[in-house]
């Protein structure tokens, strides 16, 4: 094994450590003496990889998140080269909802401190939402959707919010074991996007809602 291999190595000990901690105990019992000791290596070994305890938390966040951004980047490029084929967007919804519950502690956290100013697994799950509403953006001006007016601009913002929030919502209720079949789940975040495929005809028009009665 050569020096580096041995470092990279150590730096993913300690990663694991400080990720068995977060689900053992939560954020709040993390520093780098405990993740050191529970990595098995020494206090100032834990320097060398990170500068300080929000570093390593930062770190630890953004593996979970890049992980999923970069997969999604995969999914979106797929189902825009056939934008009519509705496997295509299931797949894209797929694949959140099985990165998320392949690790439901982090994901509750990260929900549960998105709120909390401070917090190095915040700033990561804040930045996250973030960049993946401007990715949604992006995907539907790809698709057609208006975005010349700033009414139009916002009018996807708020659809890219509502896929993000349909989407926690049922990671949440798959690993609550409320909804146990990510098909279905997939299937019933397919059909929220039918409602908002109407946008693709507002060009600059005030909403209106459909008649009842």
């Amino acid at each position: 094994m050569t020096r580096r291999e041995a470092k990279e190595r150590t730096r993913r000990r300690l990663l694991d450590a400080a990720r068995t901690l977060i689900l053992a105990g939560g954020e709040a019992g993390i520093s780098a003496s405990s993740v050191a000791r529970e990595a098995g290596v020494a206090g100032a070994t834990f320097y060398e990889h990170f500068a300080n305890r929000d570093d390593l938390l930062r770190a630890l966040a953004e593996q979970l998140f890049d992980d999923l951004r970069t997969e999604l980047a995969v999914q979106r490029r797929e189902a825009l080269q056939a934008p009519n084929d509705e496997e295509r967007l299931r797949q894209e919804f797929r694949t959140p909802l099985e990165i998320l519950s392949a690790s439901p502690d982090l994901f509750r956290l990260a929900l549960w401190v998105r709120h909390h100013p401070g917090s190095p697994i915040g700033d990561s799950s804040r930045r996250l939402t973030g960049s993946t509403r401007r990715d949604i953006v992006a995907e539907l001006v790809a698709r057609g959707y208006p975005a010349t007016t700033p009414a139009e601009k916002r009018r996807l913002e708020m659809i890219a919010d509502i896929h993000i929030a349909a989407t926690e919502v049922m990671a949440m209720g798959h690993i609550a074991g409320r909804y146990p079949d990510v098909d279905e789940i997939a299937d019933m975040l397919v059909l929220v996007t039918r409602g908002t495929r109407l946008a693709r005809s507002w060009r600059d028009q005030p909403v209106t809602a459909a008649p009842t009665g």
